[in-house]
Formats: C-alpha cells, structure tokens, sequence
C-alpha cells in the first residue's frame, strides 16, 4: 500500500471507534514506513528492506501495551493506526516479519536504490490490488476534508486578530 489507503482507509475504519483521536489515528498508520524505510536503508543499505522493527507483532503489542498501562487513548489510537497498517500491508503474507524475532531474522530483500524503489512502488499502481485501495483512501480523505471544512473556518476566524477599527467598540 502507498500513502492515500494507509491514511485514508485507516481514518474510515476508525470512524466508529467514537473516542479514537484521528491525528493520532493518521500517524499510527504512517508510522511503520517512516520509521523502517529510513531504517532499511541505513541498516541494510537497501530501501526495499523497508519492512523490519516497526511491521512485527511485537513492535504492535508493545505500543498496545504501553498504551493500555498508561491508559492513554492518543496512544492507544496510535496503536491502532499502527495495526491498520499491517493489515493493509498484508503481513500475514510475511510471517518471518510479523512474528520477529520468532521465525528468525527478517528475509533479505534484493538492492535497490531509492529511485529505484520509488519507482517499483509507482509501478504497482498498474495493479489493481493497489490502484483501488489507493483510490479509496484518497476519496475518504477528500470526504473527510471537505467534512470539516466548516470546522477548520470557524476555528481559523476565532484566531485571527481584528482589525483594529472592530477592537474599539
């Protein structure tokens, strides 16, 4: 998945779940790739080796333990932007990388270069497994935007300063 179904389809699944907080919702579900892109391409010397700490189980079970022993919800909705990812990520499919450190190390990945990852990512959006889920993500974000465009007006004019003739009367 790329970025509109990561962000798009986890804000829509955590719709119902009333007390979810969405920006911590977004980052949780950006927060696997941010942290193991970087990561891959440091450690392993390849972006295509992105898929390591932050894909596991244990890296989720952690986030939802600390989550539930300091009872707090930002992290507990961070965690659950987190477990949306794996799951639009299909990471039962890689098992050696979702049960780390269990099966042993994570697989090798063949080296790319960042262009040339890049590049493998936009060409997937030939496939329709990915072009649809992508399509539907950025169709809820523009949903969602253009929902609390009223919101976002109302809390923008509360901010601005005056003018100094409407401050006098």
């Amino acid at each position: 998945m790329l970025l509109f179904a990561h962000l798009g389809l986890t804000l829509a699944a955590s719709k119902p779940v009333r007390r979810a907080i969405p920006v911590y919702v977004l980052l949780g579900s950006m927060l696997p790739d941010l942290i193991d892109k970087p990561l891959g391409e440091l450690l392993f010397g390849t972006a295509a080796m992105g898929r390591t700490i932050c894909h596991t189980l244990a890296f989720l079970l952690l986030l939802s333990a600390v989550a539930y022993y300091r009872e707090d919800l930002r992290l507990a909705s961070f965690a659950g932007g987190v477990s949306a990812h794996l799951m639009l990520d299909l990471m039962w499919n890689s098992p050696r990388t979702l049960l780390w450190p269990l099966l042993g190390a994570f697989p090798p990945a063949a080296y790319l270069s960042t262009l040339d990852y890049l590049q493998v990512l936009l060409r997937g959006l030939s496939d329709p497994m990915v072009a649809v889920p992508e399509m539907l993500g950025l169709a809820y974000l523009v949903y969602f935007a253009w929902q609390l465009r009223a919101d976002i007006g109302s809390w923008v004019l509360k901010r601005l300063p005056l003018p100094a003739s409407e401050t006098r009367q």
